[in-house]
């Protein structure tokens, strides 16, 4: 064993001094033996930039600095796409998320960052302070150790690179996001920063990201219709997805700006949290709008006040991004600059202008200092505006308008179908590019409104009577909406011998918009009442605006806010014109009759398989659903008037009886009688090989996305009835809907195609609302009506076979569901 164990031992040595040996450095032919290769030199760390947080850089590794002045600050954080892979929806320039965060010290050499979670608030100067912030820990988001301590300028370094390279909820993709998305876990060897640049007031970070792509089971989504739109291209080629990402650190005010109230008279957007006081007796919620920061120079404030107009310290621009094509460029800085006039109301002059992106490499997109217009390749036919704001006082820091290419072409339909009957320029595929032009004009100052912080107002467009609109010198003066923010669209019932000039048929900022730009931008001592001294209380500020809105609203009643469209208001209701629907709904459909047989020529493209002529004529029969629905919306109506408790009258109040039952009647005209003209061109066997089921389509419509059988509304008529006989009670509509839509089984005629469908319509739809709510008053109507029709069918006798099958057959159809039921 001993001998065994030396041999090994030999062996060892043997082979160690043969490794050693090979290590030597080599001899050069007929020279010394080479030097050994020095030792890899480490990174060193290089300074980039200085700004809200210093940036530093070692070898792969990316360091902040953060100075001691901002520890506890209110930083925004906003995270937008910079690029994103295709089939997402979502492009360029697009807000992901936002954060309210601060940095504080931590223990051991450690900086905190935090999220602040702004659903509670108090004045540190109130005893209850305390109690609400021992109530509301925020999260800490990320913790880092102090790599160095930078004395000469009172600054942390902090390592960065884990938290951007990885996956962090706060500056990223929630996972429901994710989800959405079907992307699954973040691939770390191919997710990293490519850059961070730092300006005065914000830091911007831009990111890469790949992650893992759960390919969907598209078989299992269509059977359960799924959308095709979680779809990834690049994800179901590679298993993965590349997205690039930018997060926009902004330093907020270190004083938030004063609060304006939030009235639900004047439509802005707006945020609230709940406010403790030591004399409150009740938690109050602080509402609030958001508004961009306006100021006089301290010289200016007095001519302000003597009725002139200022300049503001720091106007609001919006750049236009420099993907933009060039020839809607000046457009859209016209859609910005219209809104000066709405300031000027507010006291201020040149507040707002639109600029093209300049030539300036130390400028970015991503930057959240600059508001942009910004262009994306899509086939979206969309525009929106969006806004990023201060959560403690509304004030807007920046905006980026979204501008999908596609909108051109729902400008370009919209307005060939409501405008072609009275504007040649309208009457073709392509429009000149002045009309274009003027049209993104249009769609640019709404949503730069929105960006202002103005919501829809879609009662804006009832506030003129439908007549009005057809009166020249009325319409071309004061446009055929008092706002911008509705969806008001063109001028659709001028009629051709009205002769209206286009200042008559496009939107335009209106008497509404100046009245909301000066109730959100007017400067506290100019407000009516405050005797031009600054009311630093925003509640104190409010109680004088709140007269001063009643006010104008009993001299001009033109500037009603009626709502975003939602609450069944028929008085406030998207793409509407004038104040009566069946008015208006008239007009429009004249004017749909004129371009019916011109749209072949209007449609005219070469070598097109008729898909134009298609697309447009499908746009037609979109316009005639909308008046459909315009009418529709009046039955069951509930208008809602925002009020004080000190105006008079109601705010919730039953559509009045006559204008329900004028409805009814407009329906039975135009939908319940088979509308032919929709498909009597001869051109329709060039598009579909079944011109009628575009008339099913609006037999089956009209029952099914109309009130006449939507149980909320019949349930709402009942309360409303027993509230006051003099209403319209369901019991009565319904057998006013009886009489015109089964007046067949009345007199034993013979029934129609569209007829027979829209019956069977009715009928099915009705059976379905009242499986969904047996319990209500309004389901046991219906249920009443349909055992009548039941009745009435199973005893109906007809010479035309086709007919007495029908009856048969719907009597049928009504017994088995109730026997299932």
């Amino acid at each position: 064993m001993k001998k065994l164990i030396l041999l090994l031992m030999a062996a060892t040595m043997v082979l160690t001094s043969a490794e050693a040996k090979d290590k030597k450095p080599a001899a050069k032919k007929g020279g010394a033996p080479q030097a050994m290769a020095p030792a890899r030199k480490q990174p060193k760390m290089t300074k980039l930039e200085d700004g809200l947080f210093g940036v530093q850089r070692k070898g792969k590794d990316w360091y902040l600095t953060i100075n001691d002045s901002i520890l506890g600050r209110q930083i925004l954080a906003v995270t937008r796409y910079v690029s994103n892979t295709v089939g997402a929806g979502k492009y360029g320039g697009e807000e992901i998320t936002e954060q309210m965060v601060y940095f504080e010290q931590g223990v051991d050499s450690t900086l905190l960052l935090r999220a602040n979670i702004l659903n509670t608030a108090a004045s540190p100067e109130d005893a209850i302070y305390r109690a609400v912030k021992i109530s509301a820990e925020n999260p800490i988001v990320a913790s880092f150790k102090i790599d160095a301590r930078i004395d000469s300028t009172k600054s942390s370094r902090i390592k960065v690179t884990e938290l951007f390279e990885g996956d962090n909820a706060t500056f990223g993709f929630s996972s429901r996001t994710k989800k959405s998305m079907n992307l699954g876990g973040l691939q770390r060897g191919s997710s990293f920063i490519n850059s961070i640049h730092t300006y005065p007031i914000n830091t911007e970070v831009t990111t890469t990201k790949t992650y893992s792509y759960n390919a969907p089971d598209m078989s299992a989504m269509m059977r359960q219709g799924g959308s095709r739109a979680t779809m990834l291209p690049a994800g179901m080629s590679t298993g993965v997805v590349t997205i690039q990402l930018n997060t926009s650190f902004v330093l907020l005010p270190k004083e938030p700006m004063q609060r304006r109230a939030f009235d639900n008279r004047v439509g802005y957007f707006a945020d609230s949290y709940e406010w403790f006081s030591d004399k409150q007796q009740s938690v109050d919620t602080k509402t609030f709008i958001t508004r961009y920061r306006l100021e006089a120079r301290p010289e200016d404030v007095e001519k302000q006040k003597r009725g002139e107009l200022v300049e503001p310290i720091k106007p609001i621009i919006y750049y236009i991004d420099p993907a933009t094509p060039k020839q809607w460029v000046p457009y859209l800085i016209q859609g910005v600059n219209d809104w000066n006039e709405a300031f000027e109301q507010a006291g201020w002059k040149n507040a707002i202008r639109g600029m093209e992106w300049p030539d300036d490499p130390t400028m970015s997109l991503e930057d959240a200092r600059f508001c942009v217009i910004r262009y994306l390749a899509s086939d979206i036919a969309n525009a929106y505006g969006p806004n990023v704001h201060d959560p403690r006082s509304g004030e807007i820091i920046e905006s980026h308008v979204g501008w999908y290419h596609n909108v051109m072409k729902l400008v370009h339909d919209w307005y060939m179908i409501q405008a072609g009957a009275i504007d040649s320029r309208a009457r073709k595929v392509e429009f000149d590019d002045e009309l274009m032009g003027q049209l993104i004009r249009f769609v640019s100052s709404h949503e730069v409104g929105h960006t202002l912080g103005l919501r829809h107002n879609m009662g804006a467009s009832h506030a003129t009577p439908v007549e009005k609109l057809r009166d020249k010198a009325f319409v071309e003066a004061n446009g055929h909406t008092v706002s911008i923010m509705d969806y008001a669209r063109f001028n659709y019932i001028a009629q051709p011998e009205d002769n209206i000039a286009p200042e008559g048929i496009y939107a335009r900022i209106g008497i509404y918009d100046k009245w909301a730009i000066e109730y959100g931008y007017k400067p506290s001592y100019l407000v009516p009442g405050s005797n031009g001294k600054a009311i630093t209380d925003d509640e104190a500020e409010h109680l004088l605006w709140s007269k001063e809105i009643k006010r104008r609203l009993e001299a001009e009643p033109r500037l009603w806010f009626g709502g975003e469209g939602r609450n069944g208001d028929p008085r406030a209701q998207t793409e509407d014109l004038g104040d009566n629907s069946m008015l208006a709904s008239d007009y429009g459909i004249k004017n749909l009759k004129r371009i019916m047989p011109q749209l072949p020529e209007w449609s005219y493209k070469e070598a097109d398989t008729y898909s134009k002529l298609k697309q447009h004529y499908e746009s037609l029969l979109g316009q005639y659903q909308r008046y459909v629905r315009h009418v529709a919306t009046n039955i069951g109506g509930l208008e809602e008037t925002f009020k004080t408790i000190e105006d008079a009258g109601d705010i919730y109040a039953p559509t009045a009886k006559a204008t329900q039952k004028e409805a009814l009647t407009w329906l039975n005209k135009n939908v319940f009688e088979e509308p032919k003209w929709l498909v009597a061109e001869d051109f329709m066997l060039k598009i579909t090989s079944n011109p009628d089921n575009y008339l099913y389509q609006q037999a089956s419509y009209v029952v099914a996305s109309t009130p006449i059988l939507n149980l909320n509304s019949l349930n709402r008529m009942q309360r409303f009835y027993d509230r006051d006989q003099k209403n319209y009670s369901p019991a009565e509509m319904l057998d006013d809907v009886y009489k015109m839509i089964f007046k067949e089984l009345e007199n034993g005629a013979k029934v129609s195609n569209y007829r027979r469908q829209l019956q069977r319509s009715y009928v099915a739809q009705a059976l379905n609302n009242i499986k969904a709510g047996t319990t209500t008053d309004a389901a046991a109507l219906v249920l009443a009506q349909v055992m009548k029709i039941q009745k009435k069918a199973k005893a109906a006798s007809s010479a035309d076979a086709v007919t007495k099958a029908h009856w048969s057959s719907l009597a049928e159809t009504i017994e088995k569901a109730l026997d299932n039921k």
